[in-house]
């Protein structure tokens, strides 16, 4: 069996493919702002919170390998699995 396939057959069993395992909201960054910046986060204006969500997308893009995490997650799960 080739990837897909058995990336198919995995997902007959009531696994969610395109399920999100984590994600960043928008009230996530405004949440990070508010802690920052405190009342002062009341002058902001659309465009700097449309800045800010710009600024923390390419900050993900740009440091974040996700392979590492699921690759953390998947060892842990390994020696989970085989206890």
């Amino acid at each position: 069996m080739n990837h897909n396939e058995i990336i198919s057959h995995l997902s007959v069993l009531d696994v969610n493919p395109s399920e999100i395992i984590y994600s960043i909201t928008m009230e996530t960054i405004l949440s990070a702002i508010v802690q920052r910046l405190g009342e002062d986060a009341l002058t902001l204006s659309l465009e700097d919170l449309h800045l800010a969500r710009e600024e923390v997308k390419e900050a993900l893009n740009h440091n974040l390998d996700e392979r590492d995490y699921i690759d953390m997650g998947l060892d842990s799960w390994e020696i989970i699995r085989n206890l």
